[in-house]
């Protein structure tokens, strides 16, 4: 078969097309290379890139670039809840995977909240910060700058032992919102609070008696957290066995381990142990009342909290 005849356009057009195919390409090479996170990259890893292997791993540089456009752009993106990050591996350029700001920020929530454990506790102290509070505000600052201070001391030295603070005051005040905001404190410093509204505990330590749970399982565990508050202390139906064997036991341990413990109550220390702990159903006993709070002094300074009801809604 005798040779085709040479033909001068079509072989023009063949060039220019490939002149045109050669500078839209370098136009998209210079582009890419000048997206600020390629320009970081480059600077990074300049000792390591060679133009060989920045020309053969185009694709992936050209991948990276595409998917941070459509990214600034609203745009679907490949792994929801991941950005991609250009990385050098086995001299090779790749793209890795890594959570966005809001996927870390949802983990490090999921992580605080797993490091606040609660019983009885209302809902609100999930959403309590110490920014609620403020020491211009009278009635409540002597409560919220002994937490400050609390907080500043143990995240500083947390082997050290820090004693409590025993807050008291009428209800609705704040007591347990700012128990709440300590505790999310800590949370958000890898500091774990166990929070126990004690009227609430107490009832579940009779429950429990002959059923399959065993209470001292609980008191084990309660008594060994590292943070513990105890809410609403005084409000429970107090008996000698909640008041000698539940809560005299979980104090006892704290204090020769010398373990932070909080309380809030309606009552002061000395009301505490005159009108609700010295009176049982048998009887007066002023001395085991009296022990009880040997140890509650022990662990915790007392600080008289004021100010209007928060809980009433007009």
């Amino acid at each position: 078969m005798a040779d085709e005849p040479f033909n001068v356009g079509e072989a023009l057009n063949q060039f220019m097309d490939k002149k045109h195919l050669h500078a839209r390409y370098a136009a998209i090479q210079k582009e890419v290379f000048e997206q600020p996170d390629i320009k970081d990259f480059f600077q990074t890893h300049k000792d390591e890139l060679s133009r060989e292997l920045v020309n053969r791993d185009f694709s992936v540089l050209y991948e990276y670039y595409t998917q941070q456009k459509n990214a600034a752009a609203g745009k679907p993106v490949v792994h929801t809840g991941y950005k991609p990050v250009l990385a050098l591996a086995e001299n090779r350029i790749v793209i890795v995977y890594q959570p966005d700001e809001a996927t870390l920020a949802a983990q490090r929530l999921r992580m605080q909240a797993n490091l606040v454990q609660s019983i009885g506790m209302p809902k609100l102290i999930e959403r309590a910060r110490l920014d609620d509070f403020s020491e211009a505000d009278a009635d409540r600052s002597a409560a919220f700058t002994a937490v400050i201070a609390f907080v500043s001391a143990y995240i500083a030295n947390p082997k050290q032992y820090h004693r409590g603070l025993y807050i008291h005051g009428s209800y609705g005040i704040g007591k347990t919102h700012l128990m709440g905001a300590m505790a999310n404190e800590l949370a958000q410093e890898g500091i774990p609070v166990t929070l126990v509204h004690f009227p609430s505990f107490a009832v579940e330590m009779r429950s429990a008696i002959g059923s399959k749970e065993n209470p001292q399982d609980k008191i084990n565990t309660i008594k060994q957290v590292p943070i513990l508050v105890l809410d609403d202390i005084g409000a429970e139906s107090i008996t000698a066995w909640i008041r000698d064997d539940i809560l005299g036991v979980i104090l006892e341990y704290r204090m020769q381990n010398e373990l932070p413990t909080f309380f809030t109550s309606n009552f002061s220390m000395n009301q505490l142990e005159t009108e609700h702990f010295t009176v049982t159903k048998d009887g007066a006993e002023p001395v085991k009342a009296e022990r009880l709070m040997q140890r509650i002094r022990y662990l915790a300074k007392e600080i008289q909290m004021a100010g209007e009801n928060r809980r009433v809604i007009d």
